[in-house]
């Protein structure tokens, strides 16, 4: 479609081509020139995604130890009645974010009629949902916590932390399974292995870990150690836009938010992203100021990554290709 032209006037910037002539948009897209791509996020929406109603907090059922009068026994032996524990219960609290939308009636008024390629309003909501992802797709591997937002998977997958309200430094079942690794070359696929047959015998349901995220560099370190016939990947995640490769059950990703030397091994089983059904990326009214000519909004999102086994999930530190 073609509009008015977009340079700025006077003879210096137009001459009577331009004068006389309409620019022309060479699509409707509005296209991405910041932000990246945040394959974690994708993955945790995709299969780990659950929905909830309501709640002060998010409450995971645990079973910590086993009950210890299970035992043999014949004839008049005395059975065991002493009373048990084992059971709790871990906490998290919800993560909000929110971005706002705010368009003037100016703009309004200009992004109409002949002159309208795009929706304005839709564009800006378009840039605030995609700014809002990419920052939780930031905050996921943020090196320190912030109680507002989503858990960062570096604390959430390790040995010391206090997550759920449990303290794993005092809770060895609350651990998670971390090794520290080196050269992709020279140790790699023995240490991925190692740790992906530790996580699948934890808990009863011997599952393995599904999906598996690093940095560019050792994810290019690994693929270069497989022949090109065994260069399997995972269709669904590719048909998203993801590059990824497969190591056992687990479909292995490079993310650019993982820092520097580590990769993860996630399972399913053990970790959800649970959302709020009324605040599911869901947009506000666009209210109008008492004293402006403009239209403002929100879109608000809420939920929290849970876990219901720490043991099953795994990290690698110091890997280098």
């Amino acid at each position: 479609m073609a509009v008015g032209t977009l340079f700025t006037w006077g003879p210096a910037n137009v001459d009577s081509l331009l004068a006389t002539t309409l620019s022309v948009f060479t699509d409707k897209e509005l296209n991405d020139n910041i932000f990246k791509g945040i394959p974690t996020w994708s993955y945790l929406n995709e299969k780990n995604r659950v929905t909830k109603n309501g709640g002060a907090s998010l409450l995971v059922r645990l079973l910590y130890q086993k009950n210890s009068t299970a035992a043999f026994f014949s004839g008049y032996d005395i059975i065991d009645t002493t009373p048990q524990e084992g059971l709790t219960a871990a906490q998290f609290k919800w993560g909000r974010a929110a971005a706002s939308i705010s368009i003037s009636g100016q703009e309004q008024d200009a992004n109409s009629g002949e002159a309208e390629v795009s929706d304005l309003l839709q564009d800006k909501v378009s840039q605030a949902l995609q700014s809002l992802t990419d920052l939780m797709a930031i905050q996921l591997y943020a090196a320190a916590n912030n109680s507002k937002a989503v858990s960062n998977l570096p604390l959430f997958v390790d040995t010391t932390s206090t997550i759920g309200d449990i303290n794993s430094s005092t809770n060895s079942w609350w651990q998670s399974t971390v090794l520290a690794s080196g050269s992709m070359a020279a140790r790699g696929r023995s240490d991925m292995t190692n740790v992906y047959n530790t996580i699948s015998i934890q808990g009863r349901k011997a599952t393995p870990p599904d999906f598996g995220v690093t940095t560019q560099t050792v994810y290019e370190a690994y693929e270069a150690l497989l022949a090109p016939a065994v260069r399997f990947s995972d269709t669904k995640m590719g048909d998203l836009g993801f590059t990824n490769l497969k190591f056992k059950n687990i479909t292995l990703m490079f993310d650019p938010n993982v820092a520097s030397g580590e990769m993860y091994f996630l399972n399913s089983d053990a970790l959800k992203l649970v959302v709020h059904s009324k605040r599911n990326f869901a947009r506000t009214p666009m209210v109008k100021p008492a004293n402006q000519d403009a239209l403002t909004g929100q879109i608000i999102w809420q939920g929290q990554l849970t876990t219901n086994n720490r043991r099953k999930l795994g990290k690698f530190t110091g890997m280098t290709a």
